[in-house]
């Protein structure tokens, strides 16, 4: 069985648009469209990784103390406790401890690191598909869509205890709506006069 976590967008100019293709147009014929704004929205959604904001332009909460210093140990050492060979030479001292080059290295590391980018795994699980009809298209995820401990629903939204804060990545701010808007009127205007 595969989870899914819904997120709709109800803009009332979106809606009116769509309501004016789909009596226009088939909805098989409108593929295109939905394709065009698949593809948008997609990159949209993952450009989020990298700025760390939220649809409605507001940041994502900063990571947690205890997640920087979990990440640090990462970095260090591998899942056996054994310090990592990359850092080993040229990073560290004859008594293991970080010599200059070894802390510049793990604050570059941690420095370029926000929410939701550790692994980078999320951010290339976004996909899109078009509706069976063609005439919608849904942005989403299959990384762990149910799981509430670590999958993308408690990063969507927090955990239910509080602990992770929500950090949502899905859902469209104003200026993809703006490009939804163009991408339709630019395909009804394609459409009017290719008829």
């Amino acid at each position: 069985m595969t989870a899914k976590i819904t997120i709709e967008h109800n803009s009332r100019t979106v809606l009116q648009v769509l309501e004016e293709l789909t009596s226009r147009f088939e909805p098989k014929e409108m593929r295109p469209a939905m394709k065009q704004i698949g593809d948008a929205l997609t990159e949209s959604t993952k450009r989020r990784f990298e700025s760390g904001t939220a649809p409605d332009g507001f940041p994502w909460k900063p990571l947690k103390e205890g997640t920087v210093l979990a990440r640090i140990q990462r970095l260090l050492y591998d899942y056996d406790g054994n310090r990592r060979l990359g850092l080993k030479k040229g990073f560290s001292r004859k008594d293991g401890s970080l010599n200059k080059r070894g802390h510049v290295a793990v604050s570059d590391k941690l420095a370029s690191t926000s929410p939701l980018v550790d692994s980078g795994k999320l951010k290339r699980t976004i996909r899109y598909l078009i509706t069976d009809d063609g005439a919608g298209v849904v942005i989403g995820t299959n990384r762990f869509a149910d799981e509430w401990d670590g999958g993308a629903a408690v990063h969507q939204f927090g955990s239910k205890d509080g602990r992770i804060p929500a950090r949502p990545f899905l859902g469209l701010s104003n200026s993809d709506e703006r490009m939804v808007l163009d991408i339709l009127n630019g395909f009804i205007q394609e459409s009017v006069s290719a008829k």
